[in-house]
This record gives C-alpha cells, structure tokens and sequence, in this order.
C-alpha cells in the first residue's frame, strides 16, 4: 500500500512545527525531535516515560535522532523540531 502525503513543509530552522506529518526525511544532515502531543491520555498506564509532551516508551527514544541527508523517519508525528539541518515534513 502507498501512502500519498497532500502536502509538505520544508523545515529550516529551530521553532516546534505541529501538524499531522507522516514522513521526516532530512534535505541534509540533520538532528530531529519528533513527538506525538496529546491534550488527554485515556491509557495513562501505557505510557512510560512523558518528557514535556514527547512520548519516549512508546516508539523508543525520539530526541535528537541524527538523519543523514536523504534518509527518513516514517510515523504519524503531530510535532517536528529541529536542532540543525533542513528537513521536509510531509502533511497527512
């Protein structure tokens, strides 16, 4: 199945970007945060590590992942921040 992005965003600098992003790939060597920001958490027992609103226990540690140029980080991530290098979002 091939997932189609309607949109994308070209992400430059250090400000938090929310959204709805299915795909990170990196336009040269980067370092990324990606997170999954909740207003409520119904299943508060699910979580294991809540780090402001980035959820580490549940897909593994997201801060600081280092992205090569040319390679991607795929989920549904409601917040992209970016520490240095350039990246493109692509919007679900």
């Amino acid at each position: 199945m091939k997932t189609y992005y309607p949109a994308a965003k070209i992400i430059n600098d250090t400000a938090e970007h929310l959204g709805r992003f299915g795909k990170v790939m990196a336009l040269q060597d980067s370092v990324i945060t990606v997170g999954l920001d909740f207003d409520t958490i119904e299943d508060f027992d699910a979580v294991t590590s809540l780090d402001g609103f980035y959820i580490n226990g549940i897909i593994g540690d997201n801060n600081n992942v280092p992205l090569k140029a040319g390679n991607e980080i795929v989920g549904v991530f409601s917040t992209v921040l970016l520490d240095s290098g350039t990246v493109i979002a692509y919007r679900l």
